[in-house]
Formats: C-alpha cells, structure tokens, sequence
C-alpha cells in the first residue's frame, strides 16, 4: 500500500483480514479508517486494533457500509489525519473536532 492510499473493504473483509488482531493487546500499526453507507461518509476514526473497533460500531457500521483503511506506524500522525478528515467530511456520527478550534489542539 502506497501512503496516503485507502484500502477499500466490507465489514466482513475487515473480520477476515484482521482476525489475528482478537487476542492482540499491543499493536505497533495504528488504523485511520473511514466508514462509508450509502454512499455518504457516517464516521471517521483512529485505533490500533480495526477487528474491534469494527464489532464496536455494529450501530454505525452495517454488512452494506464500506471501510476504508489506512495502516501506519505513527499514532500522531493518525491522529492529526482523522482530525483533518472530520473537519472536511463533517460525518454525521463524529462529534468530536467538528468546531474549527478543535483542530487546533494538535
């Protein structure tokens, strides 16, 4: 995977490809994901474990929405990605960072 390119996946090809993350406590790569239905972007996140954000968002995240990926190394660059993306994509189920000054806490 190129950096910066998103990887386009189905719920379940997220639980088949990164199964082995169920009993993983520390990982060293750091996911920037965002959650498409219809067509239109609902959630953008960060995390380090994709296989249990993904059950975590059952309420977000159906077997038609699609998931985006990015894989990294460096949590604040992760960080200041997802940000940026609430900002631009304003999707209906982040809260958080939405306000301009947000940004500028990082």
């Amino acid at each position: 995977m190129l950096p910066g390119e998103f990887i386009k996946y189905s719920r379940g090809e997220v639980f088949r490809k990164y199964k082995q993350l169920r009993y993983t406590k520390d990982n060293d790569s750091y996911f920037l994901y965002l959650i498409y239905t219809a067509g239109t972007c609902v959630y953008v996140g960060e995390t380090s474990n994709i296989f249990w954000r993904i059950v975590k968002h059952k309420n977000k995240c159906s077997k038609e929405s699609l998931i985006y990926l990015q894989e990294h190394s460096n949590k604040e660059t992760v960080l200041i990605l997802e940000k940026h993306l609430i900002m631009v994509l304003k999707p209906k189920f982040n809260s958080r960072y939405c306000q301009a000054a947000q940004l500028e806490l990082f």
